[in-house]
């Protein structure tokens, strides 16, 4: 396995695969994890991918099973005032592209952790594939939630604010934007230390042999000049 740009592509990866799921598992999951965070006086509901939990500060506290898709306007038992919206709530069925994007992240990592070459190549496409997705979700989460937040602040007395949630996917999708490059960029450098490899075994196995000096082992035939004396040097002349 390659050493250098592969592990930080590698664990950018992997930052984005744990801010991802982080946000998935928020509310019902994790009541206190959430995208969306309404108070009025002590009561706290929070609104996350599958569901939301209402009352969390108070007895009264619960919160919905998980499932695909659910009622925006049953959130109104904490604010005071029933917002009908059927088009939001067939919009958090499109929540769903967290755990989508979590998943692809995460294959991404794999593929670039254990591979080599074109095998960095493939796991790039894979990130680009979950930068797409999470990009997507992140779109979603605002006009979904940013529409409730503006609703209930402007209509109620109660106060609703963006949760964490939002933010740490908006930081794994970034993350995926930059991780995609590293990772592609990894494959181009571990091809150009393969062939560096290749060539350096070259000139180590005397595969070249152009201007080389001589080889260890090898013996070669030797001349030697035999040191005449002055009164012998124009002898045989004539």
């Amino acid at each position: 396995m390659a050493l250098g740009p592969i592990h930080c592509g590698s664990f950018l990866l992997l930052a984005a695969t744990v801010l991802l799921l982080v946000s998935t598992i928020s509310a019902p999951v994790i009541d206190n994890i959430s995208f969306l965070n309404i108070t009025q006086n002590r009561a706290k509901a929070t609104l996350g991918v599958f569901g939301y939990c209402s009352n969390i500060n108070s007895n009264n506290h619960g919160c919905t099973p998980s499932q695909l898709g659910y009622d925006i306007a049953s959130v109104s038992t904490i604010t005071g005032w029933d917002y009908q919206n059927g088009h939001l709530e067939t919009l958090t069925k499109a929540l769903i592209l967290h755990p989508i994007a979590t998943g692809l992240a995460f294959l991404s990592f794999l593929i670039a952790l254990c591979s080599d070459r074109l095998g960095f190549l493939f796991a790039s496409l894979i990130a680009l594939l979950a930068f797409i997705v999470s990009l997507a979700a992140l779109v979603i989460d605002f006009v979904l939630f940013g529409i409730i937040k503006h609703e209930i602040n402007d209509n109620t007395s109660a106060q609703a604010s963006f949760g964490t949630a939002i933010w740490l996917t908006l930081a794994a999708t970034i993350v995926l934007f930059f991780s995609t490059f590293v990772v592609c960029f990894s494959c181009c450098t571990n091809r150009r230390r393969s062939r560096d490899r290749e060539l350096g075994g070259g000139y180590a196995s005397g595969g070249y042999v152009g201007n080389q000096g001589p080889v260890m082992g090898q013996t070669y035939p030797t001349t030697t000049t035999r040191k005449q004396h002055f009164w012998n040097r124009n002898k045989n002349v004539y």
